[in-house]
């Protein structure tokens, strides 16, 4: 299992954020290193019911063939053990780290087209509209944008799911790192989904007016930095509202 997790992380396009979720989740095991050298509390009793579901799911994903079941059980094996070596108190503190590891799993195949399809719709009526409004005539028809020089189309791989999943991951981690209110943490990653959206739309328009001049640059590596770059853009733009909100809720100083 391992060993497959590993390929899926090297070269799975879908799987950007896979290799970093890994380096910080150990990142915080180590620091969190007591919980588990040192643990405040002994073994707890549920490491043992847990660690029998988990062998279940292992089971189970063998004779069904599944690698979503046999990560779930992984994962689940890997709660039971810190169970079993500080009971709830170490299992709280690495909490948040054995979180992480959600994001080393691709999405599961049954599920991938019924949320890629949405992001493609989306983006694609979008990016219509912003067409619209910069004075280029366009015709949608479903997830392809006809332009009078070029045809786009927004294909699954150009959903935005990568994007958001991957900006999911890294505000999830900037706000555990440097926001201490909870319901602010909470926004913050919620606001990755509009950002996705947002920069896929402004990548997708990007690529359209790009065309027109040379179509050269709408393949390849200058798509590829495109993507990038439209990432960092949404993440961006994520940090700069977390700013602002955290400005305006904070509580105002009385002058005596």
């Amino acid at each position: 299992m391992l060993r497959m997790t590993g390929q899926v992380l090297l070269f799975s396009d879908d799987m950007a954020q896979g290799l970093f979720s890994v380096v910080v989740a150990a990142y915080l095991v180590w620091l969190n290193r007591d919980a588990l050298l040192r643990p405040a509390a002994t073994s707890s009793f549920w490491a043992l019911p847990v660690l029998a579901v988990a062998a279940c799911l292992a089971v189970f994903a063998v004779l069904a063939n599944s690698s979503t079941f046999s990560r779930f059980g992984f994962l689940l094996s890997l709660a039971g053990c810190l169970l079993l070596i500080g009971g709830w108190g170490t299992l709280r503190k690495l909490a948040f780290a054995l979180s992480l590891l959600l994001f080393t799993f691709p999405v599961p195949a049954v599920l991938y087209g019924e949320i890629t399809q949405p992001l493609q719709l989306t983006a694609t009526r979008l990016s219509e509209l912003a067409f619209e409004t910069l004075g280029f005539s366009v015709i949608r028809e479903g997830n392809i944008l006809q332009l009078t020089y070029m045809t786009l189309s927004v294909a699954e791989a150009c959903s935005g799911l990568r994007s958001l999943i991957t900006l999911v991951f890294f505000c999830l981690v900037y706000a555990y790192f440097f926001e201490e209110r909870l319901w602010l943490r909470i926004v913050v990653v919620l606001l990755a989904c509009p950002a996705a959206i947002l920069v896929n739309v402004l990548r997708i328009t990007a690529t359209g007016i790009l065309g027109r001049y040379n179509q050269a640059w709408t393949k390849g590596t200058y798509h590829e930095f495109l993507g990038w770059s439209g990432f960092f853009v949404g993440f961006f733009l994520v940090l700069l509202a977390h700013r602002c909100i955290g400005r305006l809720a904070r509580p105002v100083r009385s002058i005596p």
